[in-house]
């Protein structure tokens, strides 16, 4: 369902908080990794993944034993900066910008002396680093430059068992030239299990392989022949992958050359004979017309045999082969349609009965137009069949009662044809008409309703992530599962799923289903879980669905077709008279009025709500929708999230049901959240508030909530008070929010946290936030990437800086420099004066002093006669201040 990920993702956070595994005081909150210890302090393992380095970082401590710094740009690395690292048994370095001069120093991690596993894919390396470490035992190199393997390249490798090296030198990574391997590259590795060479330019098996393989992927090379002593020493081989050589470039999405000299690849008839351990085939795009029995005579162990894109119709209407995979139990044969023929039935050998261990068969890409009974019969013998998939065959008919003689199907796909509503008996036309009348009509039905065009598989663009499409485990878990979506069931007739009563997971999305249930259409009283998504579902009767007592999840997402129209019944009264209804999702289908003014069901368990229009429902004035989720009493799960709210009413959440412990309100456009309000949901344990327009928060309530999540807001000021929440809440989300600091009582309320997330806010990391940066850089609260991303924004000195980067040494002696500074302006203005004074003042100065003096001291007569003056005075007549 919708937000299920999200779900689990807080949850996991939360199981990682109880457990302790986030803080471990003995790590510098400069390391730019998440530190995991597993297996009792066995395995310590830093993730340095996406941190944008440029260099190994120096604090990372030197007890790792896995050490990740895959997806930066570190260049250049040598031995000596792993130096430290000697419990290190697994090194990631792969997605990085390392060129070849760490190629160069002899010795490259030699001193790593456990270490087992080096990872150097996605780099610009242009041939295998020298020197390393001998205890290796896996060494990926895919996605490099490589293009030649000598013979002492991995001759003191001796312990190698995985070496991977796909990707060298193919269409996304062209190199201009054969992928060379000398002839006793690898007979050094004589413990070697796994050798992947896919997409490398390869035009030949490397010769001398070693005997001790058990995988060897050859996959999207240029070899056109396997000769008869290819694998003669590959004994133990148990998986052999030699797909998209001489590949089927019809309609292929990636730029395909197909084989010159042959059509399809040549396999030498003895070629497998010496494979008799082989459990894994795949020949996937190999241009195949032909299967030889001859191959599979001594494969007495096969277990998966993969035949897609290839020119096998023919063989798989005779299929002589097929009898001697009396083990197989999945085989593939998708899209091996014959171009420009449309088909009107499945024709499938009477051989494919020989399959008495067959579990998993493919059929996609047939390309047919009707399915009876007599077209499946040679599968039907087939006890231990479980999935059959009939998917993207443009299917206009189908007899569904076929599949009532299989016993054992649990998963049955359907999806991408042509299905359209029974009606009636379904016609075989073939018995008609002979086989070149037939090709005549397919023909004609070509040209009258459009032949499968290049697009048709073109919008697959990835092959292989499409090619094996399964049900949502959510889905198939509940028993026997039926996939018809994106078909042509315009609706439902009441005979249409007659064959599976005892069917329990339905899906019919993407199929236009333009119809209003009244409880008669599904005969299916087992079913469990249905898939209506995208479609047109008309919701005129409160009585839909009433004959499925059992279903538990039912998901109407992406129906919005008759929401949007004015003067329509829209009614949901049908999920309370769906006793065992747990799930519901109504996601995405823009309600803004309802014929029932509220849901009632003493059974859900989790509704989905979100992309729909509550702000319409919750703001009318006549507030009819006030009570839209109150007689949801068993209710535990709620996202209303996506629904354009700007306030929430407060009878509206106080008549939310009182059981909820997962709150999802996020993405919408809040600026207000009354938190007593969440006094009433006294089970509330995550409360996501993420992506609304809070500028200022303040929390305080009595709760048990463990997780409260408000990232993507503008919160520039927050206050907390969890005095009455026992310290319950352990993970805080505040990232991508605008602020600059937190206050000292906020910071106090917070210490019970155990997982806060501040990344994205413009922090001030000037001295007059010193006493939150200390906090930060002090606390035993894990905050992740506070080493990358948790940065400051002023001043501009440490823009971009993390937070635990700043020195606070300069503002703890803030005080010191204030007096300083102080006694030395006093000092120097003193001094100054003094200068200026003895210059421009000097004699009065001195005047002044003597006429002060005198006064003090008096004047005293002299008692002589001798003295004629009463003054006398000598100056300077050159002088021209004193002669005036």
């Amino acid at each position: 369902m919708a937000a299920i990920s999200y779900k689990l993702l807080c949850l996991l956070f939360m199981s990682h908080v109880e457990s302790g595994i986030f803080y471990y005081p003995w790590v510098s909150k400069k390391v730019p990794c998440k530190v995991h210890v597993e297996n009792s302090s066995s395995s310590i393992i830093f993730d340095c993944r996406h941190q944008h380095l440029k260099a190994v970082p120096l604090e990372i401590n030197d007890n790792a034993t896995c050490l990740i710094l895959s997806y930066n740009s570190i260049k250049n690395v040598s031995n000596v900066i792993f130096q430290k690292f000697q419990n290190l048994t697994q090194l990631y370095l792969n997605y990085n910008a390392i060129n070849q001069s760490m190629a160069q120093p002899l010795g490259l991690f030699r001193n790593l002396t456990k270490l087992e596993k080096l990872a150097l894919s996605h780099n610009h390396l242009q041939e295998v680093p020298k020197g390393l470490s001998p205890s290796i035992i896996s060494l990926e190199l895919n996605a490099n430059k490589i293009v030649s393997i000598k013979n002492n390249t991995f001759s003191e490798l001796k312990n190698l068992k995985e070496l991977y090296m796909d990707r060298n030198c193919y269409y996304s990574n062209p190199c201009g030239k054969t992928f060379e391997i000398e002839d006793e590259a690898f007979v050094a590795l004589t413990n070697l299990t796994v050798l992947s060479l896919s997409y490398n330019n390869l035009t030949r098996v490397p010769l001398n392989l070693p005997s001790s393989l058990r995988e060897l992927y050859l996959g999207f090379n240029r070899i056109t022949r396997i000769s008869q002593g290819d694998f003669n020493e590959l004994v133990n081989l148990h998986l052999l992958d030699l797909s998209r050589n001489c590949p089927r470039c019809y309609n292929a999405p990636f730029p395909c050359k197909p084989c010159t000299i042959n059509s399809s690849i040549q396999i030498h008839q003895f070629a497998f004979q010496n494979l008799n351990k082989l459990k894994t085939l795949v020949l996937t795009s190999t241009s195949l017309s032909s299967v030889p029995a001859i191959w599979f005579q001594n494969m007495t162990q096969l277990k998966v045999l993969h035949l897609a894109f290839n020119y096998l119709q023919n063989e798989i209407a005779s299929g002589e082969f097929l009898r001697e995979l009396t083990s197989l139990q999945e085989l593939d044969l998708s899209f091996n349609f014959e171009e420009q023929v449309y088909l009107s039935y499945l024709n499938l050998s009477h051989h494919f009965s020989s399959l008495i261990s067959l579990k998993r068969l493919y059929i996609k890409g047939y390309v047919f137009q009707d399915l009876c009974e007599k077209h499946l019969k040679p599968l039907i013998a087939l006890k231990k069949l479980n999935i059959l998939d009939l998917g993207i065959n443009f299917i206009k008919q189908i007899d569904l009662a076929v599949f009532q003689n299989f016993s054992n199907l649990t998963e049955i796909y359907l999806t991408d044809n042509r299905i359209s509503p029974f009606v009636g008996d379904n016609n075989c036309l073939l018995e008609q008409v002979g086989k070149k009348a037939f090709r005549k009509y397919c023909h004609l039905t070509l040209e009258r309703e459009g032949q499968p065009s290049p697009s048709v598989m073109q919008k697959y663009k990835k092959i292989d992530r499409y090619l094996y499409y399964i049900l949502r485990p959510q889905c198939s878990s509940y028993g026997k599962a039926l996939d018809m979506s994106s078909n042509s069931l315009i609706f439902i007739n009441p005979n249409q799923f007659k064959s599976f009563k005892d069917i329990a997971c339905l899906n019919l999305s993407s199929n236009g289903i333009n119809q209003a249930f009244n409880g008669t259409e599904f005969n299916l009283t087992k079913l469990k879980y249905l898939d209506l998504s995208n479609n047109k579902l008309d919701f005129a009767y409160g009585f839909a669905f009433n004959e499925m007592k059992l279903l538990e999840v039912l998901d109407l997402t992406h129906n919005k077709h008759y929401f949007r129209l004015a003067g329509i019944t829209l009614r949901l009264a049908f999920i309370e008279k769906l006793p065992q209804l747990k799930v519901l999702n109504l996601s995405w289908n823009a309600i803004s009025r309802l014929t029932d003014r509220q849901l009632s069901s003493k059974s859900l368990e989790e509704l989905v709500f979100k992309g729909n229009c509550l702000d319409i429902l919750w703001g009318d004035k006549h507030e009819s929708y006030i009570n839209f989720f109150k007689n949801l009493g068993s209710l535990t799960y709620l996202d209303i999230s996506h629904n354009r709210l700007l306030k929430i009413p407060t009878r509206a959440f106080l008549s939310l049901p009182p059981n909820l412990t997962q709150l999802f309100l996020n993405n919408n456009r809040l600026q207000v959240f009354i938190f007593a309000n969440l006094t009433r949901l006294k089970y509330l344990k995550l409360l996501d508030l993420s992506q609304n327009n809070f500028r200022t928060i303040h929390i305080s309530f009595k709760q048990s909530l463990q997780s409260l999540l408000l990232r993507g807001n503008r919160i520039s000021e927050i206050a907390l008070d969890f005095s009455n929440t026992n310290g319950s809440l352990l993970f805080l989300d505040l990232s991508h929010n605008k602020l600059k600091y937190m206050n000292q009582s906020t910071l106090v309320h917070i210490q019970g946290v155990k997982y806060l997330k501040l990344k994205g806010n413009p922090f001030d990391c000037t001295c007059q936030n010193s006493d939150f940066i200390k906090w930060i850089q002090t606390t035993n609260i894990y905050i992740p990437q506070l080493a990358t991303k948790v940065n400051c924004a002023i001043p501009d000195k440490h823009r971009k800086k993390s937070i635990v980067s700043i020195d606070l040494h300069a503002c703890a002696l803030e005080e010191v420099a204030a007096t300083l500074f102080y006694v030395s302006f006093f000092v120097v203005i003193n001094i100054m004066l003094i200068a200026v004074t003895k210059h421009f003042f000097y004699w009065d100065v001195w005047y002044t002093y003597y006429m002060c003096a005198a006064k003090l001291k008096g004047y005293k007569s002299t008692a002589t006669d001798k003295a004629l003056y009463d003054a006398y005075i000598a100056y300077d007549t050159q002088d021209a201040t004193v002669t005036d």
